[in-house]
């Protein structure tokens, strides 16, 4: 059985932070399958989950993306970008959002979008609590139903299954809320056949 090469180019380790040109564009140029961003951290602490505001600056962000998308569509590969604007809500996907279609109005680049949001509707999240369907993390706090309403905002961490139905329906950018940093890189190889154990690892 021949066997599956896949080479993943981790163009950042999050996405408002500069890197080379030169080194995006030598390792695609190698055979990349695909360029994997990580565009957040839980680091930074809940708030900027809480304001919706993203941690780096626009230009940074908007940067970094054109050569990105410039390269990977010049390769005829995916982009996918995880954790979008850094903690991954409704905003800070649709701020990530409005950055990939201002860079491919400039450039005229046309290629099929995928957006996947993570946020969780508080209402959802209630009602499974209330079912006990709801457990906290040790040393997380004890949860109740007012700490769920009164919160701002809630993403859930998401793994390979919504990236994968994405690159499946032939998106070739896709861009996704609060995602696992090993999601993004290990969506495609496990589509392609790649055990989940060699590809987590």
């Amino acid at each position: 059985m021949p066997k599956t090469k896949i080479r993943a180019v981790a163009a950042t380790g999050n996405l408002s932070t500069g890197f080379r040109e030169e080194s995006l564009v030598r390792a695609v140029e190698q055979g990349a399958s695909f360029v994997g961003c990580d565009a957040g951290t839980t680091d930074s602490g809940p708030y900027y989950l809480g304001s919706g505001k993203p941690r780096g600056p626009r230009e940074g962000v908007k940067r970094n993306l054109r050569l990105v998308l410039r390269e990977a569509l010049k390769a005829g590969i995916p982009v996918i970008v995880g954790s979008a604007g850094h903690a991954g809500g409704r905003p800070h996907l649709e701020w990530t959002l409005e950055i990939v279609r201002e860079l491919a109005r400039e450039h005229d680049w046309h290629f099929k979008l995928a957006a996947i949001d993570s946020e969780i509707d508080k209402d959802v999240l209630a009602d499974a609590f209330n079912r006990g369907e709801i457990t906290p993390l040790s040393p997380a706090p004890p949860l109740d139903d007012r700490a769920i309403r009164h919160a701002e905002r809630f993403v859930a961490m998401m793994g390979i299954e919504p990236i994968q139905q994405a690159l499946t329906a032939g998106a070739q950018v896709v861009i996704g809320g609060r995602c696992s940093d090993l999601a993004i890189y290990a969506a495609l190889p496990v589509l392609r056949e790649i055990p989940k154990s060699v590809a987590f690892h």
